[in-house]
């Protein structure tokens, strides 16, 4: 099961730029509100599904970031680790 495996650090690191550049563009997002007060007594004014959606969301968007620095940190430490372990393996 041996085989090299390459990883294109800039590409990664771009990735991560998008991810992030991504979630700030839904951060950046407002769903309309249902007005509740105007619509008292219909079938759809206690319905929270704009409380439910920016739950949702806030959600998405934290795993997005989580995920843009997560690559990050590995394209920093595969960079690091190579940089370390270089010399101990001659080139082919």
């Amino acid at each position: 099961m041996g085989g090299n495996t390459e990883v294109d650090l800039s590409a990664l690191r771009a990735v991560g730029d998008h991810v992030t550049e991504a979630a700030d563009t839904i951060a950046q997002l407002h769903w309309p509100a249902l007005p509740a007060d105007q619509l008292r007594g219909s079938a759809v004014s206690g319905v929270a599904a704009t409380d439910l959606i920016a739950a949702k969301l806030t959600d998405v968007i934290g795993n997005m970031r989580a995920w843009a620095v997560a690559a990050r940190m590995t394209a920093d430490a595969i960079e690091g680790a190579d940089g370390r372990s270089a010399d101990r393996f001659p080139p082919r």
